[in-house]
């Protein structure tokens, strides 16, 4: 059958099936109207990359690349040398549904809605990107994804368009963007500023912000799995966290932040996630209400990660109020799973450039990143480079 006789037989019932065939094959969580953006996005930015696609749908890039595949087998789209565009069949399946593909979104901020004037700070972001480049590769293992250095002076500049500067106490739950540092630069000095995270090399960095810019961040180490130390309990009036991308980190990580938050008033909390799909944003909408947690705001592709391909290299960045009496889902000590590697355990294949020996990279591996198998370099010949071939989950 020619693709000019599909044309002539299709009606929506059978476009409604054929989709409902591809949901089964790819078990996408948004559904088939999650596929019907997929196919939008495709005609909407012909020539697309999954990337993009990813970016706007907030669909997991592999799962996108996976759909249009599947568009593919069926002629609703084509490759080119720059990404995927829609055949005239699938322009047809589009119209059957319903789709008049007109894009609004402003063309001066891309979408997002907000114009940061970043041209009256470039010093302070040529200061934030030298002390970026001091940090070394992020660690996968820990959810560790570094946004560019005008995401983290991004983060400053809206919190203070939402007024949340005049707070005089700010905790960060993790810092490895060194926005700590951004809001250093802008906040008054009389200003408390503390960073806990797990990681001691950022200390070394802040220490040296702090000498070089005379600031007066605090860094306290602690793996937030275990309980805050008593002193800094209901001190601060805002919060910042970029958590691991799990519900349970999600739900650990806004716990601690309730419990450093004062009981006297309202405070903030700058959240930075990835949109997942409609089941997980539900469960977690719900867990944010059970703590008292009210979204005020929701900027998507607010935050634009050097790197963290899986998500499309960016993230939405939340404002919550914590209302009091707000009161945290977990307290104590946790010990779940939180970090993705351990909640969905992946195993990735790469080949040798060199010698074509398959070498399995995984959490549970010898191997647990790709970082890691460059360092010790291919167990067979020794070589440095290696080209990804498949992925797979496992139990």
């Amino acid at each position: 059958m020619n693709k000019s006789q599909s044309l002539s037989i299709m009606d929506r019932k059978k476009v409604l099936s054929k989709l409902s065939d591809i949901q089964k094959n790819v078990e996408l969580r948004e559904g088939i109207l999650g596929l019907i953006q997929i196919l939008g996005l495709i005609e909407r930015f012909e020539s697309v990359t999954m990337r993009k696609v990813s970016q706007e749908s907030n669909i997991p890039v592999p799962i996108c690349t996976a759909v249009r595949n599947e568009f593919i087998k069926l002629s609703w789209c084509e490759r080119d040398n720059k990404g995927a565009k829609p055949t005239l069949l699938g322009r047809e399946v589009l119209r059957i549904l319903g789709v008049v593909n007109e894009n609004i979104s402003c063309s001066e901020c891309f979408g997002d809605g907000l114009d940061f004037p970043k041209e009256k700070y470039l010093k302070e972001l040529e200061l934030l990107t030298k002390y970026c480049d001091m940090r070394g590769k992020p660690n996968t293992l820990i959810d560790q994804s570094y946004t560019t250095p005008e995401t983290s002076l991004s983060r400053v500049l809206f919190m203070n368009h939402k007024f949340d500067l005049t707070h005089q106490n700010f905790a960060f739950l993790g810092d490895s963007d060194l926005t700590s540092i951004a809001l250093g630069m802008f906040a008054p000095s009389t200003c408390r500023i503390v960073v806990f995270d797990i990681e001691p090399r950022l200390k070394e960095i802040i220490d040296l912000a702090n000498k070089q810019l005379n600031l007066t961040i605090e860094f306290v180490e602690l793996d937030l799995k275990e309980p805050l130390p008593s002193e800094f309990i209901n001190q601060f009036n805002c919060v910042v966290s970029d958590p691991p991308y799990t519900l349970n980190g999600t739900t650990l990580f806004v716990s601690r932040g309730i419990e450093l938050m004062t009981l006297d008033d309202v405070g903030a909390f700058y959240l930075s996630i990835p949109t997942k799909a409609p089941s997980e944003m539900m469960q977690l909408q719900k867990i944010l209400s059970e703590m008292n947690c009210l979204i005020t705001d929701i900027s998507p592709k607010f935050n634009k990660y050097i790197g963290a391909q899986k998500i499309g290299g960016v993230s939405a960045l939340f404002r919550l109020l914590v209302v009091p009496p707000a009161i945290p889902k977990i307290k104590g000590s946790f010990n779940k799973l939180i970090y993705t590697g351990e909640v969905s355990p992946t195993v990735r294949f790469y080949q040798c450039l060199d010698c074509r020996k398959t070498i399995e990279v995984g959490h549970r591996e010898k191997y647990q990143t790709i970082e890691q198998l460059k360092k010790q370099s291919c167990p067979n010949c020794k070589g440095v480079k290696f080209r990804k071939t498949d992925e797979k989950k496992t139990e």
